[in-house]
């Protein structure tokens, strides 16, 4: 019973209290409500417009009473409110909302951080931001487009976390009737459309930035319609990774909404913010409204107890209206609609407080409100409230705005500020962070905040303090993250806002400085005496990492990192050999377009330091990194195991660079091998192979070695910087100039003791920006001290001119990191020297990196930095994220014994990028002299940066991409991949290339700055090397009458004829140059030109009268290409294409070594004949060896005489010139005479022996090739005569068949054959003419034609029928077994032409006389 009572007593205190909490408190005020606009609105928002502390009210909507859309802004003073800002639209109304408000909204931020609130206003065919200006708004079209947009919606949140507020706007584009929703984000200066993000395609909704999900970043909700007019969606997007939306599809509570309304709020006061959506569902088929209560993990899931209310086109707020520290709810908007929400019946609003327990009690009703909002009007730290609407729709008179005043008779004090302050930078990020503020009614968990950041004390640069009221700019976490703040101080405070909006004062300011270089968030292993690059190395436009160098453990490694998106992950599958205290280089020596991998340094095995050189190949198919031993590096001539260019000599021992200008890179080391023989070694590249350059005999071999590639003197050719101790322990810097043939030259005015340093390195960079490239050098010199030396190239010399803290062991880096446009130098390593007990200098101590920027006074230190300092060290810089500036890795010794390897990445980029250069142009490649080729362009601008720094145009350099067709490769020449370093820079916008293939090529060029920003590659200009003369391809003779020949000359060119150049083209007889006239020195024809089109010449030929037969001899020359080579000149043989039979006829090869004679009627028709060489290989000239005969050589070409098949009713006469002396080549299995070596002195080069025919005591005749022939020799031995041609010897026989026939010399003294007939003479032709006046026939000789069959001396004599003897003749050379024939040319003794008639011929030989006769005819 005892317990009865006291139940009932405690469920009657809550039941009273309950009671009293439900009342509503709310009490019209009409001085405030007159005070308001009596118009129909959609939107209304709380804020301090002016900034005076008083809250003031913002009204926004379509009335037709305003002619439309309009704003209408209420200014809060001291119990009061007086008309502010006001502005509106003559526009139409959407068809839906005309009589209650139009379809839209407005919402408030600080757009341009300047401070104070400014408007974006949408809908009824409006999209209009409005910038404030104390308390006045105007337009800013230059911030953000206008739009013509309708049934929309529109709001303010921070994407990207970057403290700007950007806009996210639905609706329907009235310009081109498309549904519109669309991201813009806030660049400082104006809204740039987001194309990265994608978004449904919803009209007639709405949208909510919130962190549902807490962490950190602003997440969207969006609902509508999409093209189906009774269609309700909602989506939630998260933000992740920042910047990123992408549908969280597991959101299964969400319910889709049209016309709809969201809310987030924290109603079960657990820290994290619940939501409230109301509006038309499809598939309930009515309105309705959810409550979510968002759990850990940032999913929702339904409140226990659902509010039976809802609306469309409706307004939601939450507020602690009764101070128990819960978020109370009002909502308000359409609560009766039909056609899917397409027409309104009626308008309400209700208040509703939240018990606590997952439960709503419904307080207050607020027929006809269209809009209900929370406002602590009378600033007594109790929210009010504030409606909107018409309790008749369509009835102007029923239009009302109310303000109610919340008589709770509570009180609310101000809430704390938060204390304990903490900021700092990683990477590109800044983090604030706080502890809790406090209150006297809500948790700590309960609490929101506002943080104010500026470059300026009290300032909003980064993020306003200018909030609307109740809401807060950072949420209730105790933490705000910015993403890519730019460097410089930063002043903060914090400020808290309660669950009634009550603000708190700011708290104390602190300050963040974040430097122009920060840490970056990449994780890489530590390494000193290290050496690291940044390259492409798999072409996927991401700078990587190669690191190698020794680890805490005291073990080495190399390492490849790719970037992937800005993340340097270890790409695992690149196995390399790991050394120390070397040099890496990325390099495409392949010219296969990608970057491959050069090594150098020691390697310790058995605790044992050896020197080790490493090459490494990129294999496109494997992705990989493919050890290539292939160079001349990697010979070991000794055999003794290690190879004899392995060698290390400190952090600059290799370089790579185009010495010899044939357009690839070349190799030059320097340092100790394992054998410690100094060394100074130049590879020129061959192909992708390094073979050693023997012509560099003036090098002096060096330890430590500091090598450099660099151009000193501007002349095009790369000369050598090395510095280093010679074999005399003459410790200096020495250079080399190249001559013009790429010999390197000791140049005495770069030589010199005070730049010989050891533990030293050294960076090249034109700081002065004059074209010439000066270095940085760091190192201990031979006094003992530690030098950091700035050094001027002067021109012919080297000069001092800045002297900067001295470090060894460290690795200077130049490169402009503030983007001012000059070379700014980073130098790190050990700053005190110490020493071994030997004496000798130790590793060093009291690390340091220091970075010194350039300007108008030379290099300062950066006081603003906090880099690690590091010895033992290396360092360079490179832009891998890509955004504009210049990021650094750094790699050492930190004087706590810890080892580090870190990125810094450069902030600059954020307010003044580095921009690229413009392309070069007007590129130029007509400056072609045979096989070289001079490339010429204009140097572009670099563009001035928004600190007004750019590159001047000296201080620009190039990189070159030349490739080949013929090839497909368009790196074969010159790679267009280069790393980042200076490998492959130009310090002129010039590139002379020479050796280059005859072919076609292409090629571009591209402008780097001192940010290491390359510019687009220019337009690609194409050329080509021809170092061949044109040739004679063809020439058809038409014989269009006796004495008329329409020559056609057919060039070979495989690029361009000069047709501005004449050929010139003369005819001769083929055996009597002299054609009758004597005395000309000339007694060629000139054959006349007809046209020069393309390849082809063409001629007129006009035989004279006396002209002898029809066979011509064609001479041509003076024919040239474009590129002014010049034909050799070429004489061609021609006869008619058919010989006549009644007539007979000679035809001749092309090249004058063949002829065959046909005499009268040798063959049944007329015939087109014609003899073809095979181009038989030269060491394939070698016949086989014949027992008891030893062996046939040939010694002419195989010529193919056609038609095969033709048989001859007389013998024929052939003709074969052979050579007088040949070059025998040896060789262990063949023995040939080859063809192709025409001199002595050539064939003596190839170790032949040069044999003169006459003297050789070999048979020379002609052969027919017979396969029929059984046996090892398929050739017919026919014999032969030997003549003399103008000086040239012939070989000739008659035959009876054509075939193929070539000129033999055999061993063979005998040359026996059954075939021949030693019983008979006979002439042919039987009738000829001989040359001169009165030529009837073609034949201006006859053939007396005989055989042998045992070598004996002969003798012909010719006698007229009178029985006079008028010539004896006898052979050139001795006669041998085998078919002969000797030539009458028809003249006597006396050299005079014999009258016509009929002579007789005899033969007289050993043992008898052999007659003829023969005629002769003469006109």
């Amino acid at each position: 019973m005892k317990w009865h009572k006291n139940f009932l007593h405690s469920f009657l205190i809550w039941a009273i209290v309950s009671f009293l909490n439900a009342q509503d408190t709310f009490v019209i005020d009409s001085s405030f409500s007159s005070s308001l606009p009596q118009t129909l609105s959609n939107s209304i928002e709380i804020a301090d417009v002016n900034n005076d502390g008083y809250t003031d009210i913002i009204i926004s909507g379509y009335d037709s009473t305003k002619f439309g859309l309009y704003i209408d802004i209420k200014l809060g003073t001291s119990g009061s409110l007086i008309q502010g800002y006001q502005t509106n639209y003559n526009t139409f109304p959407d068809t839906i909302a005309e009589y209650f408000g139009g379809i839209g909204n407005i919402s408030l931020s600080d757009v341009d951080l300047d401070g104070s609130i400014d408007i974006y206003l949408n809908g009824s065919g409006r999209s209009r931001l409005f910038l404030n200006s104390s308390g006045s708004f105007n337009l800013a079209p230059s911030w953000l487009q206008n739009m013509s947009i309708s049934y929309s919606n529109g709001d303010f949140g921070d994407i990207n976390m970057d403290g700007k507020p950007d806009l996210f706007i639905m609706g329907v584009n009235e310009s081109t009737d498309q549904i519109l929703n669309k991201l813009f984000i806030n660049n400082g200066d104006n809204f740039d459309n987001d194309l990265t993000n994608i978004f449904p395609n919803l009209v007639n909704g709405t949208s909510k930035w919130n962190d549902y999900d807490n962490d950190g970043d602003l997440d969207l909700i969006i609902s509508g319609r999409n093209a189906d007019s009774s269609a309700s969606v909602t989506r939630l997007l998260k933000n992740d990774p920042i910047g990123r939306l992408s549908e969280l599809t597991t959101a299964e509570s969400l319910i889709g909404l049209k016309a709809g309304a969201f809310h987030f709020s924290d109603l079960d006061a657990d820290g994290d913010k619940d939501l409230i959506m109301t509006g038309w569902n499809k598939i309930e088929n009515r309105l309705v409204t959810k409550i979510l209560k968002n759990e850990p993990l940032g999913t929702f899931s339904f409140f226990p107890e659902q509010i039976d209310f809802a609306v469309a086109y409706g307004t939601i707020d939450a507020i602690d209206l009764n101070l128990d520290g819960l978020q109370d709810l009002v909502i308000a908007g359409a609560n009766s609609v039909t056609f899917n929400a397409g027409r309104v019946q009626s308008l309400e609003g209700r208040v509703y407080l939240n018990n606590g327990n997952g439960t709503f009690n419904e307080i207050k009703q607020v027929p006809g409100a269209r809009v209900l909002k929370f406002l602590d009007i009378n600033q007594d730290g109790i929210p009010d409230l504030i409606a909107n609407g018409t309790t008749e729709i369509g009835n102007s008179d029923s239009t009302f705005s109310n303000v109610y005043i919340n008589e709770n008779t509570g009180t609310n004090g101000d809430p704390e500020p938060p204390s304990a302050l903490t900021a700092f930078a990683v990477s590109t990020r800044a983090i604030f962070s706080w502890g809790s503020g406090s209150d006297d009614i809500d948790e700590n968990a309960s609490l929101s905040y506002n943080i104010r950041i500026g470059t300026t004390s009290g300032g909003n640069q980064l993020m306003s303090s200018s909030v609307p009221f109740n809401e807060s700019n950072v949420g209730q976490r105790l933490i705000r993250e910015f993403n890519e703040i730019p460097h410089g101080t930063y002043y903060w405070a914090m400020q808290t806002i309660d669950g009634s909006g009550q603000k708190s004062n700011w708290s104390q300011e602190d300050t963040l400085f974040i430097g122009r270089l920060v840490k970056s968030t990449q994780s890489l292993p530590g390494v000193y005496f290290s050496t690291a690059g940044w390259a492409d190395y798999n072409n996927d436009g991401n700078l990587d990492l190669g690191i190698s160098g020794q680890d805490y453990s005291g073990g080495s490694i190399t390492k490849i990192f790719s970037n992937e998106n800005g993340f340097l992950n270890q790409d695992i599958d690149q196995v390399i050999e790991a050394v120390v205290g070397g040099h890496l280089s990325w390099v495409d020596y392949n010219n296969d377009g990608y970057l491959d991998l050069s090594l150098t340094g020691f390697q310790v095995i058995d605790f044992y330091p050896y020197k080790k050189t490493f090459f490494y190949k990129y294999d496109q198919e494997q992705e990989k990194l493919i050890q290539d031993n292939d160079s001349e590096l990697f010979w070991d001539k000794d055999f003794n195991y290690w190879p004899d260019y392995w060698i290390a000599g400190g952090s600059n021992s290799h370089h790579w660079g185009d010495y010899d200008n044939d357009g690839d890179l070349d190799y030059v080391q320097a340092g100790n091998d394992n054998f410690n023989i100094r060394h100074l070694d130049i590879f020129y590249n061959d192909g992708g192979i390094l073979r050693l350059d023997t012509n560099q005999t003036d090098l002096v071999p060096i330890y430590p070695g500091i090598v450099q590639w660099t151009d000193l003197n501007r002349d095009g050719r790369l000369d050598l910087v090395t510095i280093g101790a010679d074999e005399t322990e003459s410790l200096r810097m020495r250079g080399y100039l190249s001559d013009p043939n790429h010999i390197l030259k000791p140049s005495l005015n770069y030589e010199a003791e005070v730049y010989g340093v050891t533990a030293g390195a050294i960076a090249f960079g034109d700081y002065n920006s004059d074209g010439y490239d000066d270095f940085a050098l760091t190192g201990l010199n031979s006094n003992q001290e530690l030098i950091t030396y700035v050094v001027q190239n002067a021109i012919n010399t080297f000069s001092i001119t800045h002297v900067l803290s001295g470090v060894y062991y460290g690795k200077p880096s130049w490169g402009d990191y503030d983007a001012d446009g000059d070379l700014d130098l980073l130098i790190s390593g050990q700053t005190t020297l110490t020493y071994l007990q030997s004496g000798a200098p130790g590793l060093g101590s009291d690390p340091a990196t220091m970075v010194y920027y350039q300007d108008e006074n030379g290099f300062s230190l950066d006081p603003t930095l906090s880099i690690d300092s590091v010895g033992i060290s290396f360092s360079q810089w490179g832009d891998y994220d890509a955004d504009g500036d210049l990021d650094l890795f750094l790699a050492g010794f930190k004087k706590n014994q810890d080892v580090v390897s870190q990125v810094y990445d450069n902030l600059e980029s954020l307010e003044n990028p580095n921009k690229a250069p413009n392309a070069p142009y007007l590129l130029d490649d007509s400056n072609i002299n045979n096989d070289k080729v001079t490339l010429t362009w204009s140097a572009p601008v670099d563009p001035t940066n928004a600190n007004g720094g750019y590159t001047p145009e000296l201080g620009l350099r190039y990189q070159i991409q030349v490739g080949s067709n013929e090839e497909n490769n368009e790196h074969a020449i010159s790679t267009g991949h280069y790393g980042i370093n200076d490998i492959g820079y130009l310090n002129k916008t010039q590139k002379k290339l020479k050796n280059l293939d005859e072919g076609n090529y292409s090629w571009r060029v591209r402008a780097i700055d001192h940010g290491l920003t390359s510019s687009n590659w220019s337009n690609t200009r194409d050329f080509y090397i021809d170092v061949t003369a044109p040739t004679l391809d063809t020439i058809r003779a038409n014989y269009v009458s006796d004495n008329q020949i329409i020559l056609v000359v057919k060039f070979k060119e495989d690029f361009y004829l000069d047709l501005n150049t004449e050929p010139t083209v003369l005819a001769t007889h083929p055996y009597y140059p002299d054609l009758g006239e004597s005395g000309p020195e000339d007694d060629s024809l000139v054959v006349e030109k007809q046209s020069f089109n393309g390849d082809e010449w063409t001629g007129v030929l006009i035989l004279p009268d006396d002209y002898s037969g029809k066979a011509i001899q064609i001479h041509v020359y003076g024919a040239q290409d474009d590129r002014q080579n010049k034909m050799m000149p070429t004489s061609i043989f021609k006869t008619p294409e058919s010989i006549i039979s009644q007539y007979g006829g000679t035809a001749i090869s092309e090249d004058g070594t063949v002829s065959i004679l046909l005499p009268q009627n040798a063959v049944t028709g007329d015939i087109s004949i014609s003899i073809t060489g095979q181009d038989v290989p030269p060491d394939t000239s070698s016949f086989i060896y014949e027992v008891d005969r030893g062996i046939t050589y040939l010694i002419s070409d195989l010529y193919d005489i056609k038609p095969f098949d033709q048989s001859l009713n007389k013998p024929g006469i052939l003709r074969i010139a052979f050579p007088d002396s040949i070059c025998l080549i040896t060789e262990p299995l063949n023995q040939y005479f080859n063809l192709g070596l025409e001199d002595e002195e050539t064939c003596i080069e190839t170790s032949g022996e040069w044999i003169a025919m006459p003297d050789s005591g070999m048979v020379p005749f002609i052969g027919m090739v017979d396969t029929s022939i059984s046996g090892v020799l398929p050739v017919l031995k026919l014999g032969g005569s030997q003549i003399s041609v103008s000086g040239n010897p012939y070989m000739q026989v008659q035959i009876d068949t054509f075939g193929t026939y070539g000129a033999f010399v055999s061993m063979d003294s005998t040359l026996l054959s059954d075939s021949i007939d030693i019983e008979s003479i006979v002439c042919q032709p039987r009738i000829f003419s001989p040359g001169g006046n009165g030529s009837v026939f073609e034949f201006t000789e006859t053939n007396i034609i005989y055989s042998l069959d045992q070598t004996e001396e002969v003798t012909a004599r010719i006698f007229n029928l009178s029985g006079r003897l008028k010539r004896i003749l006898r052979p050139e050379f001795p006669s041998r077994s085998g078919h002969q024939v000797m030539n009458w040319d028809g003249k006597d003794s006396n050299g005079d032409i014999v009258p016509s008639g009929l002579y007789i011929v005899t033969l007289e030989k050993e043992d008898k006389i052999l007659r003829t006769t023969v005629g002769v005819l003469n006109r």
